[in-house]
């Protein structure tokens, strides 16, 4: 993910707004969101070397408890839970069936209200390779902060969340004081959405609804589960390919995604442009937040696509970084802060905002600490996200999309997509299908899992 503009970070401890609306997720307020990461290793895994990097997990910022505030208007809190979650199968998997195995473990039990936020697993597979999975809630963790945990329990420096306040009073004392912070940021945002309407850029802060051409209907949504994929292919060759059509690689993943949302027809015919949301993080060296990322909106236009225009997908995506860069409170709708304070009843009843038509994460070069986290061995790093467990009627609430990530790990690469569209995408094979003709229609082979 490419660095936003830096701006002072929070340290507190306290909830940011997205750590807090995925943890309402965990207590119903929708389907959880967990982000899986997997590491591919060549030969059978390391339980000593696994046990060292959960011992190092629950030491760190990854392992966390969320503490519900009792003063009106402030924040929740995090504090280190220091719980170790590690199951290492004795099993052996059929390298065939690695991709329900995965399924399964992306739905395990996680809540962060009782400190259960991650879960590390591994198992052998039948041609002497294995496995690890480490699903993590979103609550607590995002790219950045995970790239940083990891790699802090791989050297044995885990970073240590700030000391929960005093309990009775004291607490009741940090809690009003960061109540009577919200509410200044809601003032500070009243002042500057008012100049912002006053110099003309409060306009960028609404977007157009969503409208979507007609889908024949899932014959079965009660049985649709959301298909979640795993592609991998030579970074050299794609990297060749990208240049090759005036790009990056960021432009070229833009272009195969936004693809991908023709090719399902998820942007109506007539619409000229295709949006892609691109995940920007604003991680700090020693930032203790779960959730420091960013979203910036491109928009590729049909011809661009058609054209394999990568240089134009990469001007377009920089614009798009450096508006976001520029972004002032203004323009946010909403204040973030005055939403973080609504009880759970009042928010659940507010009309669900629909999740970006495509997510696109892209993590270019892994640092060596987190890549080879779980082994010496590892051939590549893969990683999922998306909902728990989620049916049609979910994916449809949130109105559909892609969630993607492109991961290069040294010679590897992995596309990893998700896709909440029932009635376009209605299961695994077909999504294997679609993946495996983009990516072929590039020159590049790939293996899918």
């Amino acid at each position: 993910m490419p660095v936003a503009t830096r701006a002072p970070i929070d340290n507190s401890g306290r909830l940011q707004f997205a750590d807090d609306l995925f943890a309402r997720r965990h207590r119903g307020l929708g389907s959880p969101i967990a982000n899986q990461w997997i590491w591919r290793l060549n030969s059978p895994y390391d339980a000593d070397r696994l046990r060292y990097i959960a011992a190092g997990l629950a030491e760190g910022g990854l392992s966390r408890r969320l503490h519900r505030a009792k003063f009106p208007g402030a924040r929740d809190l995090w504090t280190n839970a220091d719980r170790e979650s590690i199951e290492l199968y004795e099993e052996i998997l059929p390298v065939a069936e690695i991709t329900g195995w995965l399924q399964e473990r992306h739905s395990d039990h996680l809540d962060p209200h009782e400190g259960l936020t991650y879960r590390l697993t591994a198992i052998n597979l039948d041609d002497g390779t294995s496995v690890v999975s480490m699903l993590l809630a979103h609550a607590v963790g995002d790219g950045g902060s995970v790239l940083d945990a990891v790699s802090r329990a791989s050297r044995g420096e885990p970073l240590r969340l700030p000391p929960a306040p005093a309990k009775g009073r004291d607490r009741l004392r940090a809690e009003a004081a960061d109540s009577r912070a919200q509410w200044r940021a809601v003032r500070d945002w009243t002042k500057a959405r008012r100049q912002a309407k006053k110099d003309g850029t409060a306009a960028l802060a609404a977007k157009a609804p969503r409208v979507y051409p007609e889908a024949t209907p899932n014959p079965t949504p009660e049985g649709w589960r959301m298909p979640r994929m795993i592609a991998e292919f030579d970074t050299e060759t794609m990297t060749k390919i990208a240049a090759e059509h005036g790009g990056s690689t960021n432009a070229w993943f833009i272009n195969v995604v936004a693809d991908l949302l023709v090719r399902i027809d998820h942007v109506p015919v007539d619409r000229g442009d295709v949006p892609v949301s691109l995940p920007m993080s604003d991680f700090q060296p020693g930032d203790v937040r779960s959730n420091s990322t960013r979203v910036a909106m491109v928009e590729v236009p049909r011809d661009v696509l058609d054209k394999r225009d990568l240089a134009a997908i990469k001007k377009l995506s920089k614009a798009a970084y450096i508006r976001l860069g520029q972004a002032g409170p203004g323009l946010v709708p909403v204040p973030l802060a005055m939403m973080q304070m609504l009880p759970d009843a009042v928010l659940d009843k507010l009309p669900q905002p629909p999740a970006a038509a495509c997510m696109a994460s892209n993590l270019p070069q892994l640092p060596d600490d987190y890549r080879y986290a779980m082994g010496a061995d590892v051939r590549l790093v893969a990683g999922l996200a998306g909902y728990q467990n989620a049916t049609a009627q979910d994916a449809y609430d949130v109105g559909g999309g892609i969630i993607s990530w492109l991961i290069q790990s040294g010679p590897r690469t992995t596309l990893n997509l998700v896709a909440a569209e029932p009635d376009r995408v209605p299961d695994l094979d077909f999504l294997k299908r679609l993946v495996v003709e983009e990516l072929g229609s590039w020159g590049l082979t790939a293996e899918v899992w």
